[in-house]
């Protein structure tokens, strides 16, 4: 695994040799496209779509259709945006049938939402029931992309009962929680505070009024309930195939209901079925619907779309017209130098549609140990990222990769707008970041990243100058002290890539630093005949590495020791000191079977010169946790070892043994030994396997701890 870039990143900022226009709105630098994207997601087909705002940021939840002659849906999805425009797919499929325990049939994945509530997200799903009909199922997950998991156990919440369908969720005022679904008839149903049980029973609408101008119902199937002010709005499609979206209004959750009218009628190659959903976001308005525009579309591979609009001054909502354009201005700019997912994008070219069988697959976004990047790019596949404010300047854009080498130019305007830098991205077996200088990269802008030989994988970007650039640092600004102990929570600063390497890119530990390493406490587990204390790194996976910055005081060869646990046969590491390998991969030894138990271990001995160095520790197989490492001169007069021990020069002839965790081995006179090469010597000659050992002199304090090698 390559590390990172070590050395000082002195930035030479490029003046830029002239000065480029960018459209703006009302003078807030936000760059307006000739023309915005509809549908916003072209990397899946994405019907049914259920947005749903977390704070600053939206998530649209949607199906996932598959083409066919039938409505072949086989999961769900999910991408979120904080500006509107630019939108992140958060992973594949975050849930699909197979999660449900064997109560849902396969490809039957139909229209769903999501709503959070004390710090759960509960996702709401049509499934089609293995007893027959359609039935709603409730996943639960920590996290709004997931992973879920279904909440009941196999059982439906709903159902089944071929009426039930499309579930739309409310949690009104005053904590009341509302379900509302149904197909020809709207039903609903009060939830418990637990979210996954009624309140009450299952209840029907009257569909003989409100729901159409005349007194008969148009109501057809996929309700949404919204709320604004004291009214509430229930919105659906209406008037059967090809389907409308109308609304009713009333001042009360369950009705009555007053029809409020025709919100978007067909037109502009919107699919024979529609399904909505209404936001207020940053104080905008926007209605998400789905049409057949993405490339290959039809009636059964429909994709989201968005249209922004204003409330009328009564509070009814206007009839909304489906366009190309979407939302024309972003509700901020995409900050370049943070970390940008390369699966953030306003819009994709040059995909590739698998057509085999009559269905419509595209595989362009992947997951791989928590990672969601691009893949299967060919020359043409390009992604634009809209709104990109590089402020006074950009110097350099790093990207990380994976696969076969291949060429991506970054493009400003359009796909063949102002070149900023023609990257040729390097082989490489594992996630690796690259360099590029950029060229007149400044103001606000579209980027286009266009690809011109591809075979390799795209995970992210962010780009640098003086005043961006993050560097590696020591954790804290101090550097570890050699020799001596690193605590392996203590890897330096600087981030992914930089400081460290995590596959999964998951804090699963959740203790001490809130970054992507995952670091557990450890104060139930044993260390030695001791409790342990503090921290340690866990949940390793094979070619993950971290990076401490050390200061060795004095030019030395320093005897290399780890506390470590592992449940498994194949774990281990292996450190570097400034690229260079130092020592062989060491497999640790099996302890126990659940991590509870470490043990120290020796790693070998190197020579370092005074001054500072980077120590890069590398997991071997994967499993292990790794609690400190610590360096120590043999040689040193007063050199620390656990316990408090001070170790000194010998000064007798005959010696007490002990292990490092303080188990008595044994006497041994070593004669005339005065160094601990020869002390070493002496002991293996006594018969004392290879190891650590501390040496006492009999009737004296000192102590020594000698390798045996």
């Amino acid at each position: 695994m390559k590390s990172p870039i070590r050395a000082k990143r002195d930035v030479i900022m490029k003046i830029a040799k002239s000065v480029k226009l960018a459209f703006a709105m009302a003078g807030f630098g936000l760059a307006v496209a000739a023309f915005a994207e509809n549908p916003i997601f072209q990397t899946y087909y994405s019907p049914d779509p259920a947005p749903v705002v977390f704070g600053d940021t939206v998530c649209v939840y949607t199906g996932n259709d598959e083409g066919g002659t039938f409505f072949t849906m086989h999961g769900w999805r999910v991408s979120c945006s904080t500006d509107m425009v630019n939108w992140t797919d958060r992973g594949a499929l975050i849930l699909t049938n197979e999660d449900f325990g064997g109560s849902a049939k396969a490809t039957g994945d139909w229209a769903a939402q999501v709503i959070r509530r004390n710090g759960k997200y509960y996702y709401y799903v049509t499934v089609e029931s293995s007893r027959g009909g359609r039935a709603i199922n409730v996943a639960v997950a920590d996290k709004p992309e997931g992973p879920f998991k279904d909440a009941l156990n196999g059982k439906h919440l709903a159902g089944p009962n071929w009426d039930y369908i499309d579930p739309t969720v409310w949690i009104d005022d005053d904590g009341q929680a509302y379900l509302y679904w149904g197909n020809p008839k709207l039903y609903w149903a009060k939830l418990n505070e637990d979210m996954v049980s009624f309140d009450g029973g299952i209840h029907e609408t009257d569909m003989s009024r409100g729901f159409s101008p005349i007194g008969e119902s148009v109501y057809t199937e996929g309700p949404w309930i919204h709320k604004r002010g004291k009214k509430y709005y229930m919105i659906y499609a209406s008037h059967g195939v090809p389907e409308k979206i109308s609304y009713s209004t009333s001042d009360s959750p369950t009705g009555p209901w007053t029809w409020g009218g025709i919100i978007m009628d067909q037109g502009n190659n919107t699919a024979f079925t529609n399904h909505s959903g209404l936001i207020d976001f940053k104080g905008r308005s926007f209605f998400f619907y789905h049409n057949q525009k993405n490339v290959k579309g039809g009636g059964y591979s429909r994709s989201t779309a968005v249209e922004e609009f204003t409330w009328n001054a009564d509070g009814s909502i206007p009839a909304i017209k489906s366009t190309d354009n979407g939302v024309v201005k972003p509700v901020k700019n995409l900050d370049p130098f943070e970390r940008v997912e390369a699966e953030t994008k306003s819009w994709v070219g040059g995909i590739t549609v698998n057509t085999a069988g009559g269905y419509t697959i595209i595989n362009h976004v992947a997951v791989s140990n928590g990672a969601v990047y691009l893949t299967n790019m060919g020359s043409g596949f390009y992604t634009k990222v809209r709104s990109v404010d590089m402020r006074d300047g950009a110097g350099r854009i790093v990207v990380c990769t994976r696969g076969n080498a291949g060429k991506v130019e970054l493009h400003a305007g359009s796909e063949n707008g102002a070149l900023l830098v023609a990257m040729d991205i390097p082989a490489s077996s594992a996630w690796q970041e690259s360099s590029f200088d950029l060229n007149d990269a400044v103001g606000v802008d579209d980027l286009y990243f266009v690809v011109k030989q591809g075979g390799f994988d795209f995970d992210y970007w962010y780009m640098e100058s003086e005043k961006t650039a993050v560097p590696q640092a020591p954790y804290k600004g101090v550097a570890a002290t050699v020799p001596g102990k690193i605590e392996a929570e203590n890897y330096d600063e600087g981030g992914h890539n930089r400081a460290f390497y995590d596959a999964d890119r998951e804090n699963q530990g959740r203790a001490y630093r809130d970054d992507e390493v995952d670091i557990v406490d450890i104060g139930d587990s044993r260390c030695g005949e001791k409790a342990c204390e503090g921290y340690a790194i866990g949940y390793t996976q094979e070619d993950e590495w971290v990076e401490y910055t050390i200061d060795v005081k004095n030019d030395a060869k320093y005897d290399i020791t780890a506390n470590v646990a592992t449940a498994f046969e194949t774990s281990g590491l292996q450190l570097f000191i400034d690229d260079k390998a130092v020592t062989d991969a060491v497999v640790a030894p099996k302890v126990d079977t659940t991590w509870n138990v470490y043990k120290e271990i020796e790693l070998g001995s190197v020579e370092l010169p005074k001054g500072e160095h980077v120590l890069k520790v590398l997991i071997m197989g994967g499993y292990l946790n790794v609690d400190w490492i610590q360096f120590t001169d043999p040689n040193d007069t007063a050199t620390s070892v656990s316990g408090g021990v001070r170790l000194f020069v010998p000064q007798a002839a005959l010696y007490n043994v002990f292990s490092m965790t303080g188990k008595f081995l044994g006497r041994v006179d070593l004669g005339p030994a005065a160094s601990a090469p020869d002390m070493s010597d002496a002991l293996k000659r006594s018969g004392f396997a290879n190891g650590m050992y501390v040496l006492r002199g009999v009737g004296l304090s000192n102590t020594l701890r000698v390798q045996v090698k």
